[in-house]
């Protein structure tokens, strides 16, 4: 499989309810994978990314991840570029999270070992500023 198809069968994992990402996440990518939302300090591993995504489900719930792939392409090199639109929705189906956003997947062994996110944080900020503990989801410590 190559790279590309690496990415696209990833992204169709991480459209689920939150509570089923963490075992996709476990399976698709490396040990010490790297998650970086630019302008916030990168996840290290992949028990914090796992982290991560938990405590977003403190702020939005149970939600599902919807993701609208608009391009995506193989570089040369191997390293996957994505432009999509990513739309978290209640179970219920109310839109609480519209983000459009570039990613860039670096792969290792037919797993990701660097996921990178560029976007507009603005929405992200106001469904974090929900937490009584904000530090505690940049940093991973509670």
């Amino acid at each position: 499989m190559n790279n590309e198809a690496v990415v696209r069968r990833f992204i169709d994992g991480m459209q689920q309810p939150l509570s089923a990402v963490p075992a996709h996440l476990r399976a698709t990518m490396t040990d010490d994978a790297v998650w970086e939302n630019t302008g916030f300090p990168p996840s290290v591993g992949i028990e914090d990314i796992v982290s991560k995504h938990e405590m977003s489900g403190e702020v939005f719930g149970d939600y599902n991840m919807n993701i609208d792939l608009l391009h995506i392409a193989e570089g040369t090199d191997g390293v996957v570029f994505t432009e999509r639109v990513d739309v978290g929705s209640t179970q219920a189906g109310e839109v609480i999270l519209r983000v459009p956003v570039v990613g860039v997947f670096e792969l290792r062994d037919g797993k990701i070992s660097r996921w990178t996110d560029y976007f507009d944080p603005r929405g992200l900020l106001e469904g974090l500023s929900q937490l009584p503990d904000v530090e505690a989801y940049f940093t991973g410590k509670k």
